[in-house]
């Protein structure tokens, strides 16, 4: 990617106060967009606007409030008179637990922030992409391996595939583009957050990279260039594929 290529366009990014969502903000800013930062977290969503660039700005947006996605995408419409791209970043694990013991509420919070805050945000967005455009949806490395005891993290996320291959099919004829990017072990604040300390970190990541053909976990910029890619004229004639940033770790057939 070079730093014309978005030259022009308008994104939004959700989840972007951190980790994945903060290094698509700033790579989407460094290839030439207008980007919208949002975060549930309005500070760290205007912090990295502010390490995006002149040509971006933060704004607080919980994305489970489904009438505050939309209000947010007409906002960027009216402002800039067109929207281009849109990431959806944002998601977390909410709960731990097998499914034999989750609730219905952590149930109903996982798909609300993993799964239905893409459904809806997609459609927003698409009924602002009057030119075209493109959504890239960020899954998980758990579309393609079973992970015990995420119960209401791993189930919706199972679902962002087949969001992005039915969107794909359903918005093609309007010019928008629909994809996916499955992470694989990538170091962020939300996979460090579960260890206990600095020996249980080497001891995970250890584990972790043993399992992965390149030896390594990845790293958020390595994601966030895949969906710089993906929103850019370069993937033009790329529509409802999962795109595995992981390693080697899964090759799914």
């Amino acid at each position: 990617m070079t730093p014309a290529d978005l030259d022009g366009r308008v994104a939004v990014v959700t989840g972007a106060g951190s980790g994945i969502g903060r290094a698509t903000a700033i790579a989407l800013a460094e290839a030439g967009a207008v980007v919208v930062c949002t975060d549930r977290d309005g500070d760290a969503a205007r912090d990295t606007a502010d390490k995006a660039g002149a040509a971006a700005n933060g704004v607080h947006l919980d994305v489970t409030d489904l009438p505050a996605v939309r209000a947010l995408v007409a906002d960027v419409t009216a402002r800039y008179g067109r929207l281009d791209v849109y990431a959806n970043v944002a998601g977390a694990v909410t709960s731990r637990g097998p499914v034999a013991t989750v609730t219905e509420d952590e149930f109903d919070r996982g798909v609300a922030v993993n799964l239905k805050s893409l459904v809806f945000g997609c459609q927003a967005a698409a009924s602002a992409m009057a030119r075209g455009g493109s959504i890239v949806n960020v899954g998980s490395g758990t579309v393609d391996a079973a992970v015990p005891g995420l119960a209401a993290y791993s189930i919706p996320k199972a679902g962002v595939p087949q969001l992005t291959r039915s969107l794909a099919r359903e918005l093609g004829p309007a010019g928008i583009r629909v994809n996916a990017v499955s992470p694989g072990y990538i170091l962020t604040a939300m996979t460090g957050a579960h260890f206990r300390d600095a020996d249980d970190a080497r001891r995970v990541v250890e584990e972790q990279s043993a399992a992965i053909p390149l030896g390594r976990p990845g790293e958020a910029a390595e994601v966030a260039s895949v969906v710089v890619f993906l929103a850019g004229d370069g993937a033009s004639y790329i529509t409802g594929q999962v795109i595995r940033v992981n390693g080697g770790s899964v090759m799914p057939l």
